[in-house]
């Protein structure tokens, strides 16, 4: 496995080296860069990406706390495998969390506050283009967690942000099966006018179905990849399974 030299962190802020290994490590295993299930070995990424083995291995325990990355005795590491199991208990939180936070945005926040995310709404990307996919899912992380920070609830918005960022591996993994960009740029559309319009029951409906379409899309994507033979040995065991109940808008 060869991995780009490292780049000096874009922060006048002095950060230790496992601060700089740990940054740049968890970015690769978002970005599907280091793939579900693969290897990672202290020598190899000390090697490949010029930070020292101290640095390395105190970045893999931190991730291993965070779930990333997961210890195999007398092996070394692997990055966490992705299963359909945990793609529906990541979907089931985001049903539980984000049409709360829409609601309560919409009871709360100032118009302005809402006006202030129109950008982010209406963002987009191009299919194929990976840079453009890097931009659309952190816009769609820092929407939802704006429409967070809206309800005035820091828990809530620590929690949506989290789960967002978890799901950034699960975005890159799908975003090539097909062409869904402007699918999803409708979604956040409709999202942003029915908040604009103070109209909850609307958002909440919204918000629910963009959630179950997006996971559809995700385990589409995943049965696609292992049935063509493209998918990475962390999503070698996945098949189509059940879908879960809906919570139905209010």
């Amino acid at each position: 496995m060869t991995q780009p030299a490292r780049t000096p962190p874009e922060s006048p802020i002095q950060r230790s080296g496992t601060d700089e290994a740990y940054a740049y490590l968890k970015c690769r295993i978002l970005h599907c860069d280091l793939a579900p299930g693969e290897e990672l070995r202290e020598a190899g990424l000390a090697e490949n990406t010029g930070f020292g083995r101290t640095p390395i291995r105190e970045a893999l325990r931190r991730l291993v706390q965070e779930g990333f990355v997961e210890v195999r005795p007398r092996q070394g590491y692997r990055v966490s495998p992705i299963t359909l199991a945990s793609v529906h208990d990541v979907f089931e939180l985001r049903l539980m969390l984000e049409p709360a936070a829409v609601e309560l945005a919409i009871q709360r926040a100032p118009k302005e506050a809402i006006i202030a995310l129109n950008d982010l709404a209406h963002a987009q990307y191009v299919h194929g283009d990976r840079d453009s996919y890097e931009r659309f899912i952190v816009d769609n992380l820092v929407l939802h967690v704006r429409i967070g920070e809206s309800t005035g609830n820091q828990r809530l918005t620590h929690m949506l942000g989290n789960l967002l960022e978890e799901m950034q591996r699960l975005f890159f993994l799908s975003m090539d099966a097909r062409d869904s960009s402007i699918e999803q740029m409708h979604e956040h559309h409709e999202l942003y006018d029915a908040m604009l319009a103070g109209d909850v029951e609307a958002a909440r409906r919204i918000v629910i179905d963009q959630i179950e379409q997006s996971r559809q899309r995700v385990i589409d994507a995943m049965v696609t990849r292992v049935v063509g033979g493209d998918a990475p040995a962390g999503l070698a065991n996945v098949t189509a399974g059940p879908r879960r109940a809906v919570p139905q808008a209010r």
